[in-house]
Order: structure tokens, then sequence, then C-alpha cells
């Protein structure tokens, strides 16, 4: 939906809102993202240096749209952490209003540039979906370390190259932008649900954003809404399931008529655990993204909705928790990423979590395009050359 469009009075009840959700801070830079999108800013060449900043960080943003604008850069900029230093788009005109509100060192188009700096030590991958493996495995051949913004490959060719890479290149780690699994209200759920024995039964549903059917979101390559939106919750799935029980698992397709965004999966676990993904965008959600939880496992039934509110319930025990703005873990995230690029004794991402949580979305991409069930068996694990896997 084009704001700017929008009635004036629709325009400060979604503001007076938006501040009830997410905080003044971060609303006023969701706005200026509205703005930032439409930039008309340019420069000649490949590359325009920021007179007003200095050349001392050690970041890199790639792809500069509203996510990078109003999350990736704003809680980099508004924590204690790195300075960044280069922003990259293929348009130049948002890597260069980027650079601008940020205070950014160099607004460019060549990545080379950025993969020559030795003082840049990681690279946040933000672009459009199919380039972020290209991206990284180019950056972590070149001894960076990198956070990918989801989905962290969109082929299966794209995955192994990926977790190829990493396995090889020692020295890097890698981060993944799945940012919910770090939010507090999933902790917290997280740690009931470890006190409990048995599999678990889960269920999704998620109202996403309306978009068009000649979204970029829909070209080929880019792998639709279930690699650009669903993957978030199949990821979190895995956390609730946990790794070792999840594979080999079958996953059953049910898909409107004529849409590419409503769609549901359930997917049986090797376990003995079930999952329920639905995913719904039938038109505008004046809140943004609505998603609801609910749990069973063992004697805990437990809700999480629009992770602002949580309730666990044990038997004759119910434990409700309530954030006064939701909490979706991108600071956590965003901050965790860059931290740990710095600690010589933290690592990143493992392979296998890599490559599991990339298979799985794949996978429910297959069946959803096929109208089939589709079996997901980690056992060819990069063809078998990564022996050290473990499937569940």
């Amino acid at each position: 939906m084009d704001y700017f469009k929008a009635p004036v009075t629709f325009k400060i009840q979604k503001v007076l809102r938006y501040i009830k959700i997410f905080g003044l801070s971060r609303t006023y830079t969701k706005v200026r993202a509205q703005q930032h999108m439409k930039s008309k800013g340019d420069f000649d060449g490949d590359s325009w240096v920021n007179p007003a900043a200095k050349d001392n960080g050690d970041i890199a943003i790639i792809g500069c749209g509203n996510f990078a604008f109003s999350t990736i850069a704003y809680y980099l900029k508004k924590s204690s952490a790195g300075k960044i230093k280069y922003a990259l788009d293929i348009k130049k005109s948002q890597a260069r209003s980027l650079a601008e509100k940020y205070n950014v060192y160099c607004a460019t188009i060549n990545f080379d540039l950025i993969l020559e700096d030795k003082n840049i030590r990681i690279i946040y991958i933000a672009s459009n979906h199919h380039s972020h493996a290209t991206y990284a495995v180019k950056a972590l051949e070149a001894g960076k370390d990198v956070h990918i913004e989801k989905p962290h490959a969109v082929s299966l060719s794209q995955l192994n190259q990926l977790v190829a890479v990493m396995i090889s290149a020692v020295k890097t780690k890698t981060f993944l932008g799945f940012n919910r699994p770090k939010s507090i209200l999933f902790k917290k759920l997280m740690k009931s649900i470890d006190q409990q024995t048995g599999p678990i039964m889960v269920n999704w549903f998620i109202a996403g954003h309306g978009i068009s059917d000649d979204h970029w979101y829909f070209d080929k390559q880019e792998g639709g809404r279930v690699l650009g939106n669903l993957c978030h919750w199949s990821d979190l799935t895995i956390h609730l399931v946990g790794l070792d029980n999840c594979f080999p698992c079958s996953i059953s397709p049910a898909v409107a008529v004529d849409s590419k965004s409503d769609f549901s999966v359930s997917i049986s676990f090797a376990d003995g655990s079930q999952a329920g993904l639905t995913f719904s965008a039938k038109g505008h959600t004046f809140e943004g993204v609505r998603e609801y939880l609910n749990v069973h496992k063992g004697n805990l039934l437990a809700n999480l909705r629009d992770f602002g509110s949580l309730e666990l319930v044990t038997i004759n025990k119910t434990d409700t928790v309530s954030k006064i703005h939701r909490d979706h873990g991108h600071k956590e995230n965003i901050l965790h990423s860059y931290i740990s690029s710095l600690d010589n004794n933290a690592k990143g991402e493992d392979p296998e979590y890599v490559y599991a949580t990339g298979l799985l979305i794949l996978k429910i991409k297959e069946a959803i395009e096929t109208g089939k069930v589709v079996k997901c068996n980690t056992n060819d694990f990069l063809d078998g050359k990564y022996t050290n896997f473990k499937a569940g």
C-alpha cells in the first residue's frame, strides 16, 4: 500500500497505532523509510563519498531498501556497535539516501570495493532474495563475516554452495536474519517447552501484507511468498520441534485456487511432532503482519500473539506476559551478529542448521507448487560430502 496516497486521517491513525506497537523512535524511522524508498538523489560513477562522514567503519550493508533503512542501519546506528562504512544498492538513490541519513562514509554500486577493504569485518546482506547467497559466498571467500537476511538461499544449488563455503571458510562466521527466535517472549516460550517431554503440536496462522501479483517477490528467481515470508515461521517451527527431532519429515500442502499468497502446509516430523502453517494475505493489515501461535507439548498449552503477549498454561498454573511494544527480536539479532563477529570465541550458525532450515522451506515451496506430498530428508546433506551431519 502506498501510504503517501492514503487520506490524511488514515496516515495519522497509522502513525498513532505504530507508536503504540513499536514506540516513537522506531515509528519515526519507519515513516522516514517510506520517504527513503522514493528518494531521487543520484551520483556519478560507481561510488559517492559522504563529505560529512569519516573513513573509519567496519560494516557494509548490501541492499538499501526499506528493511535495511528502518531496521538494520537503525539498530546499528542506535547502539554502540560498529560504524557503517559502505551502503551498496543497485539503485544509487537508495544507497545515497541511506548513507546521508546514517552518516555512512560511502554509497556505492561496486561490491569489489567492499570485498577489497581490509577494514570491513562484517557484511549485512538485505538485497533482493535471489542475490543473498551469491553475495554471501563471495564475502565469505573474501574472509568477511556475513549476516544474511531471509531467505539465505532460493534454490538447492545455492544452499549447497553457501554451506560448502561455510565449511571451507573456517575463519569466517555466518549469521542468519531469522530474528524472532531472539525475541524475549519466544525465549520464554522455549524455556517452558524444554521442560516438557514428548512430541509437540504446533499451529501457526500468519496474516501478511497484501501485495499485487506483479510485485518483485513473484519474479521466478525470487521464490515468492513462501521463501520471502513463510521461511520465518518454518524456521521457528524447527526451533520449537528441535533440530534433532525434525528429519525426515513429510509435508502436505493446501493451496487456494488462483492465489499466490494464500496457502497452508501440514508437516509430520520424525519424532511424531506435527505442525500446521497457514499464510493468508487478502488485503491490508493495519497493524502490519499478524501472527498467532498455539502449541501443545506434555502438560503445556501455550499461545503467542503478535510477539506482544504470551500465555503459558501448565495444568492448573497460568502465566501471562505482555510487552509494551512488540518485540520481534530485530535489535538482538542484528547486534548479536556484529558483537559475535568481534568475539574470537563466539561462533556463527552451524552448517547443519543453515542447511536444515534452508532445505525445509525449499521443500515446502516444492509441495505448494506441485500440490503433492513432499518428503524432506537431510541425509543427502551436501550430497553426502559433509558426513558429520546427523539427521533426526
